[in-house]
């Protein structure tokens, strides 16, 4: 499976991190629904976020979606 970039809908900023609820910096669509984090939690999930997710949005570069 391979992971998109999700750019067609924003995040409000009334979106909260799931783990936290501080304001949400990054979408992470599953299989299962969407997942929203902050950027410290983004980070914590990093790669293996990317991996299972089929779209990612994350429009400030939280964590270099793409870059080695």
């Amino acid at each position: 499976m391979s992971t998109t970039v999700d750019t067609v809908r924003p995040i409000s900023i009334t979106e909260r991190c799931d783990q936290c609820s501080a304001q949400a910096m990054v979408r992470a669509t599953l299989a299962s629904g969407e997942l929203y984090f902050c950027g410290h939690h983004a980070r914590a999930t990093g790669n293996k976020l990317v991996t299972q997710s089929i779209n990612v949005f994350d429009p400030n570069g939280v964590f270099n979606y793409g870059k080695q």
